[in-house]
């Protein structure tokens, strides 16, 4: 089967949900393409091989750190600029099946000519219903014309998918009742997966340093911890990854804080590791108010990231309470792969709150914005501290037999086999 797979943003140096799947079909035999954006500016120009993948970047100027204007124009620009490359180096190619991710739907004019074009199984691999996600956390109005040309964009993407892989059963729910246009049988369940590592994360003695840095664009002043010395002995809670709005930092900056003045609390701690849009919100937090259970990193590398994880007892989901739209944040993955419990702090719509208490019976759940829930919840954790083990080892295997990358492999397979 040939693959191309369309990408934002790519890269074989950073693990992702994608680079697993992209391996796992790489490695059934199968001829796969990766056509992606990337900042890295040292990458080869041109059709060229990766680990044993056909790959052509678009080079992009960095968006991180930039404002709205020149990263919205970055997302207008890449759609007639990947139409371009894929002319010039991939036209004369056949292809079985185009798989694409969202965000973004900016580049739904590039479905729509690959599927004119090679005229084959176009299959979204769906991951935010944009831009109604931008809605529900005061980013755009849905009286706006941002709104209403993204609308149409997201329109014109789900007509030119011949399959629409949704996270989780909520998140087909949601697409059906609110796009009930869309065909039967073109909505299917498509799970957020990973390469099932043999390591399951015993922890052992954690050096928690920034050192190891991998970006050129992060300060000196931004690698630093902020806050106290991260190896104090404690019930350690690690949230990582992108720290945006969609995840609720406000809420949970107030309630780690106000989980400081609880006696009842004081050997619980919280990391936080990652860059985003309210990472300078995080360190002027940690600052003003002179938290002692909170340090925040930016910029750590994978390895350093999982050492950290492995050296952590719980792990963090958070999102904003604000979202309409049943979201299933890939993070999670992490946690489970490494046999680590979780918290979940979330809307109330998620159907994660299934998937942690009674799927998977592995962590814990309370609703964002609620404070007081939030600290009861901690109070219950530590007094259920004997049953951590235990719930982290029912997220691995909750992940071996439902969340393994073979199991979005074989989907794929299916969209074109039958």
């Amino acid at each position: 089967m040939r693959v191309l797979f369309l990408f934002q943003t790519f890269s074989f140096e950073r693990s992702t949900i994608y680079l697993d799947l992209i391996e796992e079909m790489r490695d059934r035999g199968h001829a796969v393409t990766v056509i992606a954006g990337t900042t890295d500016r040292e990458l080869p120009d041109g059709l060229h091989k990766e680990d044993g993948v056909d790959v052509v970047y678009l080079k992009l100027a960095d968006q991180f750190g930039a404002g709205k204007i020149k990263k919205g124009l970055i997302q207008l620009y890449m759609a007639p600029l990947m139409i371009a490359l894929i002319r010039k180096y991939l036209w004369k190619k056949k292809f079985d099946v185009i798989a694409y991710p969202t965000p973004p739907v900016t580049l739904a004019p590039v479905v729509k000519k690959c599927r004119e074009h090679f005229n084959c199984i176009t299959y979204l691999m769906l991951k935010d219903i944009f831009p109604q996600n931008a809605v529900d956390i005061g980013l755009m109005s849905k009286d706006g014309l941002a709104y209403k040309y993204f609308k149409k964009l997201e329109r014109v993407l789900y007509e030119n998918s011949k399959k629409i892989g949704c996270m989780s059963e909520g998140n087909i729910a949601y697409l059906k009742e609110h796009e009930p246009w869309i065909p039967d049988g073109v909505i299917e369940y498509f799970p957020n997966t990973v390469k099932v590592k043999e390591d399951r994360g015993d922890r052992g003695t954690v050096l928690l340093s920034p050192s190891g840095q991998n970006r050129s664009d992060v300060s000196d002043d931004q690698k630093e911890t902020k806050g106290p010395s991260p190896c104090l002995p404690c019930l350690r809670f690690m949230f990582g990854g992108n720290m945006g709005k969609p995840q609720g930092i406000g809420f949970l900056l107030e309630g780690i804080k106000k989980a400081a003045d609880v006696p009842e609390l004081k050997d619980i701690c919280f990391d936080f590791i990652g860059d985003g849009t309210e990472s300078r919100k995080i360190e002027e937090f940690i600052e003003k108010n002179g938290l002692k259970n909170l340090t925040y990193r930016r910029g750590v590398d994978r390895d350093t990231y999982e050492e950290i994880l492995k050296g952590s007892d719980i792990g963090i989901i958070s999102l904003s309470e604000e979202f309409t739209i049943p979201n299933y944040p890939s993070r999670i993955l992490s946690y489970m792969q490494l046999a680590k419990p979780v918290l979940a702090i979330t809307d109330r719509v998620t159907d994660m709150k299934d998937l942690i208490l009674e799927k998977a019976s592995c962590g814990w759940w309370t609703p964002s914005g609620d404070a007081e829930s939030f600290i009861e919840t901690l109070k219950a954790i530590l007094n259920e501290k004997a049953s951590l083990q235990q719930k982290g080892l029912n997220g691995r295997k909750y992940l071996e037999e439902n969340f393994n990358v073979k199991l979005s492999a074989n989907i794929l397979e299916k969209s074109y086999w039958g």
